[in-house]
């Protein structure tokens, strides 16, 4: 086992999100230490890959839960082009590889609180490459909201949007930034303490405006969460993520999938915005499991917020650090009570809806002996394919009504209104990679008042 080391400056600091600069860089930090392993340390760390050590699976592949020889617990990825459960061609075997590839570039440059961090991989030519991060003990937002019996309260809700909403800050805030590309309630971990921590970064870009390689990496994401105006390389932005935190916000708010065919529409924004819109319906977008906020004002902003974030005109969503300010002011009016989310903390979900539940007897989570650190638990669980809907364009100021607040931009709607068409994307995997595919521009669903 050897280690590589990262220059410091790299590393990413996240501190109070109220300070004008709240991404610092520390002259005494130490670098990165990323381990190499060998393919035989992590084989036998999962128990041959055992069954009962699987966590969760997606289209990126399966991940497992491992013990290291220190004690140490980790979540080891393994992808599908390496599994004998996989039957992908040549073509979805190179992609799952350069998103592992991708996921050690961008992480072994990165380390944050808000973040899964990278461990380690191997790096053996001759075998599979697996990739070695933080063990997330308590599962994933997805998790949280449609798998648990006791979904969680309001404040804990809050609070956990708010900490993904800084994670993504953090890394715009980067120069040069950034770019997730796949947010989601899957890739959202909770860690021992109940905070949410982002993963999952095979399909991140760090990358200037004027580089080839942004120019050149096709559209990719998540049907549901794909933002409609990334339909060409030159469209990416860190409004991309912007769009996609949105759909996380509305999924948050009623817990509701972002795509989900028992319902219709079965899309989240096309079932959420025109109740937003209406002003009077905003209550009943919230989760009918709990009583919706006391507050009005709470209700308002956090549903008028979600509706900005999903503007059609990419320009006109507000940024995360803005998302970030709106959202701590909002988790001072909600209080956090007691964590209500987890009867059972250690519940994942696959891609087909199978549970694989983790053995835990306690009623509280614990941290079991030797993990010095927070682990990991990928849990892949979303099915959807169906149809990616943008249908705002509106504008917002504090102190103003709900009318005012969602108020039409009439320049932006004329606009919209020349060229309105529907189109519908269509795929059978959670993860869309577009390299082969011709997306028209008008993609956009306005939907009336």
């Amino acid at each position: 086992m050897g280690y590589l080391s990262c220059k410091a400056e790299a590393s990413v600091a996240v501190s109070n999100p109220h300070h004008n600069h709240h991404h610092h860089q520390s002259k005494k930090e130490k670098p990165i230490e990323i381990q190499q392993f060998q393919y035989s340390d992590l084989e036998a760390a999962t128990n041959g890959f055992s069954d009962q050590k699987l966590l969760g699976k997606g289209s990126h592949g399966f991940v497992y839960k491992g013990v290291l020889r220190s004690g140490r617990l980790v979540a080891v990825k393994k992808s599908a082009s390496s599994s004998r459960a996989a039957a992908h061609a040549n073509s979805s075997s190179r992609t799952n590889s350069n998103e592992v590839d991708n996921e050690i570039q961008i992480l072994s440059q990165l380390r944050s609180p808000r973040l899964v961090n990278l461990v380690g991989f191997t790096a053996d030519p001759s075998s599979d490459r697996l990739l070695v991060v933080e063990f997330m003990s308590n599962g994933t937002l997805y998790d949280v909201l449609h798998s648990s019996s006791r979904p969680p309260n309001w404040g804990r809700r809050i609070k956990l949007v708010l900490q993904t909403a800084m994670a993504i800050d953090s890394l715009h805030c980067l120069n040069p930034p950034v770019i997730h590309r796949d947010i989601k309630s899957a890739n959202v971990l909770i860690d021992r303490n109940f905070n949410a921590r982002l993963g999952d970064f095979g399909l991140a870009l760090r990358c200037s405006a004027d580089d080839y390689r942004l120019r050149s990496t096709p559209p990719a994401g998540t049907i549901g969460y794909l933002d409609p105006d990334y339909v060409t390389p030159d469209n990416l932005s860190t409004k991309t993520d912007v769009f996609s935190f949105g759909i996380l916000l509305l999924e948050i708010i009623s817990g509701r999938k972002a795509i989900d065919i028992e319902y219709s529409p079965p899309s989240i924004v096309d079932w959420a915005i025109p109740l937003i819109k209406k002003g009077g319906k905003i209550s009943s977008i919230f989760d009918s499991r709990l009583d919706p906020p006391k507050d009005p004002a709470v209700r308002k902003h956090l549903a008028v917020l979600a509706a900005h974030c999903v503007r059609s005109c990419r320009e006109r969503r507000p940024s995360m650090k803005e998302i970030v300010e709106r959202l701590s002011g909002l988790s001072k009016l909600v209080p956090l009570h007691s964590w209500n989310g987890f009867a059972k903390p250690c519940m994942m979900v696959d891609t087909i809806g199978k549970q694989v539940e983790l053995k835990n007897n306690d009623k509280q989570p614990k941290v079991e002996e030797g993990e010095d650190d927070d682990g990991k638990s990928t849990s892949k669980a979303l099915r959807n394919s169906g149809r990616v809907y943008s249908d705002l364009g509106v504008r917002g100021r504090r102190g103003l009504g709900l009318k005012d607040l969602m108020a039409v931009d009439e320049e932006h709607e004329s606009e919209l209104n020349t060229s309105r068409k529907t189109s519908s994307l269509r795929f059978g995997s959670a993860r869309f990679l577009g390299r082969d595919l011709q997306l028209r521009r008008n993609k956009s669903i306005v939907v009336e008042n």
